[in-house]
């Protein structure tokens, strides 16, 4: 039986982004790798409680080895006070410090805080590697694994091959920030605080959104960088969102933090 407890203030402000689900297994007889799930969305759309189904498949799937956090960050829209980059990064940033240092949330002590793993999707799988590849967050040595799927990790690229994105690249982003908001640039250069992370980079063939040409060269660039843990699966999952209830890609996600 799996539990979950929602709505968790990860930033106490008035945001009503800034919260996130947990899930654990109720029987826990060891500490238990945390999963933060970063969703899609292209920055704009995207509720944590639309991925229910992905956090207890994958505990499912670990035979109850697993805790899982889905979080809300705040969007790129048309609407007053909405944000840019940094901000959706800077709420992943949060999301994690909270998961690492707080002493208090449901399924505390039974979270393993030196082994937290990312997991993200599209706009999320962005978001979790630049994270772990900017220098400068200083949590970053509970961050064992990265792993993204159908991600977007080279902004300029995307807006080449899919020239019609350009409308919600511009809601998130400032037009002279679409390089240095890429993964694939920050990926150029190794830093201390990321040597030790391993990567998993996830595409489907039937991913009609998201071109498997972001997933290679990425992976690519963190090879040729130096960094020693680097995985490219390229292979049939399905959609691009539908691969996210693909069992086949759980397995994917467990095998890669538990093996």
């Amino acid at each position: 039986m799996i539990q979950v407890h929602e709505n968790i203030v990860y930033q106490a402000n008035s945001n009503s982004r800034h919260k996130l689900d947990i899930y654990f297994p109720q029987l826990c007889p060891t500490m238990l790798p945390l999963i933060v799930y970063v969703h899609g969305g292209a920055w704009r759309t995207g509720q944590k409680d639309d991925f229910r189904a992905v956090a207890e498949g994958l505990i499912t799937t670990s035979q109850n080895r697993l805790a899982v956090a889905v979080i809300n960050y705040r969007l790129s829209t048309s609407d007053a006070g909405s944000i840019k980059h940094p901000g959706h990064l800077n709420d992943v940033m949060a999301a994690v410090k909270f998961l690492v240092t707080d002493q208090s949330y449901p399924g505390r002590s039974i979270v393993d805080r030196t082994r937290v793993f990312l997991v993200g999707h599209s706009a999320g799988a962005h978001l979790s590697t630049l994270m772990a590849l900017k220098p400068g967050f200083e949590y970053m040595s509970s961050v064992q694994g990265v792993l993204g799927i159908g991600g977007i990790y080279d902004i300029p690229q995307l807006l080449k091959d899919n020239p019609s994105y350009v409308e919600f690249i511009d809601m998130a982003f400032a037009a002279d920030e679409h390089a240095e908001a890429s993964p694939h640039r920050a990926a150029r250069e190794m830093h201390g605080g990321a040597r030790h992370v391993k990567f998993c980079v996830v595409h489907s063939f039937s991913d009609e959104l998201v071109g498997p040409e972001q997933s290679a060269r990425f992976a690519g660039q963190l090879v040729a960088t130096g960094y020693s843990d680097v995985t490219l699966m390229v292979k049939e999952l399905g959609s691009h969102d539908g691969a996210l209830v693909n069992s086949e890609f759980w397995n994917l996600v467990v095998n890669f933090i538990l093996t």
